[in-house]
């Protein structure tokens, strides 16, 4: 799944589109559970989302403190946050 050409930026702007679209369509289906396609853009706007997160956090460290509960160890701390890292440039 990986895009070679996903720079820190371009991915984390694709993580936040994503999710943000996804919380849209959840405040849809707040007033139409029914509506089967729009469940269905929803699963697939948060897989999209979650495939991206994961990508990103492959390639640059975690971006929540939870993520780091599928690593080794806490490290967290340890680096940068994400928002830190691109002031940094």
């Amino acid at each position: 799944m990986s895009d070679c050409s996903n720079t820190k930026s371009d991915l984390l702007k694709k993580i936040q589109c994503n999710n943000f679209a996804a919380y849209d369509m959840l405040l849809y289906l707040d007033t139409h559970k029914d509506d089967k396609k729009a469940f269905k853009m929803f699963q697939d706007l948060v897989k999209k989302k979650n495939e991206l997160t994961k990508e990103y956090e492959q390639e640059f460290g975690p971006l929540s403190a939870f993520a780091t509960a599928n690593q080794s160890s806490f490290n967290w701390l340890d680096n940068p946050w994400p928002w830190e890292k691109e002031a940094n440039k």
